[in-house]
């Protein structure tokens, strides 16, 4: 989780070519994670000589796109040159884009600001196909940027970030909610890795030989989290490569993933497993971690928001019905308490504590029954429970 407290410094600003509105001071401040040093993380991300390096980059660029003389196949090398792999990437207003600069690149969730070289904003329905241009000279910049980066041995993504015309068809998300996703990061075909392109890679491709070496190499790297915030053991179970995630787990690999993250963050090993229904892994992982940890991956059950609109709606009709009744006592909070089944059907209501009206508690509950509607719980494997739920509502002299 470090990326969203800690490195919106190092981000280009959403409108390169208007440098006045980003701030070239250096953080102030001992930076924290949750209020950790950073520099426990681990990560590269927490590297504030690295992010320095970036930002000074990151300014360069705006002055050189503002006055025509950025050459992109040059920056994109001096960019490899320091170990900075980030794309070139538009901002829209559901997202990161780098579709707008010829990639596409595969991650469940999108792509976070901290991954890309965000240089322009492009308006809602303008990011189709790959096609959009929100500016020529940012636009022919990026494009060529982008396929200088991915074209180059050094860059280590080229399984995670594609050419749109070599992308192929958008993966569908399965239509039953109970099947897991198959890989919810990169694409299922890789090219050649490079020993210097690390242990995600290597862990990508199952390579066990390169994984044993990379680690008498450099044994802390085993949790290190890397610009897509996903640790080498996190890329071996996104990728089905189950050698190689028993080669981690018995190097001593975190399921939890680095220093700085948590078991329910979307690029936790445990999480990735959780994500594809992958059992045999989750099983594996789980004496690894602690009961509390597991137990957070528990998924409560959830309403669904125009359910819950049409409820509000009921409720507020109702109060009027019982408006004398309701007034004899003074404003008052009420729980709800439900117990929802595995296919989120309700199957008991009670309120608590009661009001002055047993008619109105069960008008009350029939109405949250018939029309408030439920994603089931899921425990720590993802598998539907049934589970408890509860709403608040007030009403009273007040309401």
């Amino acid at each position: 989780m470090i990326g969203k407290r800690l490195l919106t410094a190092t981000i280009l600003c959403m409108g390169a070519l208007t440098t006045a509105a980003c701030s070239d001071d250096a953080p102030k401040g001992n930076l924290g994670v949750e209020g950790a040093s950073v520099t426990q993380c681990g990560d590269l991300r927490a590297d504030t000589a690295f992010l320095d390096k970036l930002r000074k980059g990151d300014r360069s660029l705006r002055r050189k796109l503002k006055d025509g003389s950025a050459n992109a196949v040059a920056e994109a090398h001096k960019a490899l040159d320091m170990g900075d792999f980030r794309l070139i990437a538009a901002t829209t207003p559901t997202g990161i884009s780098t579709e707008a600069y010829g990639v596409q690149c595969r991650m469940l969730g999108g792509l976070s600001p901290w991954t890309v070289r965000a240089v322009a904003f492009v308006p809602e329905g303008k990011v189709e196909g790959g096609q959009q241009k929100p500016d020529d000279t940012v636009t022919g910049f990026g494009r060529r940027y982008n396929a200088a980066m991915l074209a180059d041995s050094r860059y280590p993504y080229a399984d995670v970030c594609r050419a749109v015309d070599k992308a192929g068809p958008a993966p569908t998300m399965p239509d039953n909610p109970d099947a897991g996703i198959e890989q919810p990061y990169g694409f299922a075909e890789l090219g050649v890795a490079r020993m210097e392109h690390g242990l995600g890679a290597a862990a990508r491709r199952g390579s066990i030989r390169d994984i044993g070496i990379l680690l008498e190499r450099d044994p802390k790297g085993i949790d290190k989290p890397d610009l897509f915030g996903l640790t080498p053991l996190a890329w071996a179970v996104a990728y089905h490569r189950w050698p190689a995630a028993q080669a981690l787990l018995r190097a001593k690999a975190d399921p939890i993933g680095g220093t700085c993250q948590t078991t329910i963050d979307r690029q936790s090993p445990l999480q990735i497993a959780r994500v594809m229904r992958w059992y045999g892994v989750i099983r594996a992982m789980r004496p690894l971690v602690t009961e509390e940890q597991f137990a957070s991956l528990r998924q409560k059950p959830r309403w669904d928001d125009a359910s819950l609109v049409e409820f509000n709606h009921a409720l507020t009709e109702l109060k009027e019905r019982y408006d004398t009744q309701l007034k004899a006592k003074p404003f008052g909070r009420y729980d709800l308490n439900f117990q929802v089944d595995e296919q989120g059907n309700t199957t008991e209501c009670k309120m608590d504590p009661a009001s002055v009206s047993p008619a109105f508690d069960k008008e009350l509950c029939g109405l949250a029954v018939e029309i408030v509607r439920w994603a089931p719980a899921r425990d720590a494997f993802g598998t539907r429970v049934p589970e408890s739920a509860k709403l608040l509502v007030g009403f009273g002299g007040g309401s």
